[in-house]
């Protein structure tokens, strides 16, 4: 299917229109695979959430991809091929990030436990 027949259905998949099964499966293997990126460029680079630190959103991104590998499997697909990322800390920081010393210094400030990455953290 080409990008923008993906971009279309994935849309629908998340407005909860409903699909053919065909596009369906087309939809939820696309939105994994986004939200597979997705996750990997949080896990690298941070993000610049004010409100939660970077394993929050890495843990909630997991979710979105558990949910649409449920979808799948409900689907009667095989998805036990695709990775799927590991449970991280809720208060594990990515020190690459931009903001990374400006928002764990928040968060201690607002008595929250962050712990930042480093080199032991290795998911690849």
């Amino acid at each position: 299917m080409k990008g923008k027949n993906l971009d279309m259905l994935v849309q629908k998949y998340l407005q909860l229109k409903p699909l053919s099964d065909k596009d369906a499966i087309a939809a939820r293997r696309e939105y994994v695979r986004r939200e597979l990126e997705h996750w990997q460029d949080i896990f690298t680079n941070g993000c610049s959430d004010p409100a939660w630190p970077d394993g929050c959103n890495l843990n909630l991104t997991r979710n979105h991809i558990l949910s649409a590998l449920r979808g799948l499997q409900d689907l009667g697909e095989d998805v036990s091929w695709i990775y799927v990322p590991p449970e991280v800390a809720n208060g594990l920081m990515i020190p690459s990030g931009g903001w990374a010393k400006v928002r764990c210094k928040r968060f201690k400030l607002m008595g929250q436990h962050v712990k930042v990455a480093g080199t032991e953290i290795s998911l690849f």
